[in-house]
């Protein structure tokens, strides 16, 4: 992701074969309620439209990868990006931007973000992102 072929092939291969520790570690790991499941769960959201489900689940996908203090390991918001933002980081990864905002995740993995530099975060990546264009561009009547 960061341009070096070493680390992202090491992420591929780590998530493809999984170590002995990390499957025994998320064995004993309570499972986590799906997202859909938990976004049922807001009777408030019951009536409410797309676009505050839309920022309701990224509250709860933050929630559930932050720590019991609320807060999110710049490591573990690099791991968000990747799995649950690959669509709009793919074809970023040489822009001067991006690799700004990813070395900087790098440089100090376990120094902490709150939720509003993680939205920015987002909101960033996203602003630079093909996929935003592409989205723009999705005609919306007939």
């Amino acid at each position: 992701m960061c341009g070096c072929t070493a680390s992202s092939a090491n992420a591929e291969q780590s998530s493809v074969h999984p170590s002995r520790e990390a499957a025994s570690a998320a064995a004993s790991m309570p499972k986590r309620i799906p997202i859909s499941k938990q976004l049922a769960s807001v009777k408030a959201l019951g009536k409410g439209s797309d676009l505050e489900k839309a920022f309701a689940t990224a509250v709860l996908v933050y929630s559930n990868a932050a720590d019991p203090e609320g807060k999110l390991s710049k490591a573990g918001a690099k791991t968000l990006l990747q799995t649950q933002f690959g669509h709009f980081i793919q074809g970023q990864e040489n822009k001067p931007k991006y690799k700004e905002i990813i070395s900087a995740l790098e440089e100090d993995p376990d120094n902490k973000l709150e939720f509003e530099d993680f939205m920015i975060l987002l909101l960033s990546i996203a602003l630079m992102s093909d996929l935003l264009q592409e989205i723009r561009n999705v005609r919306n009547t007939k």
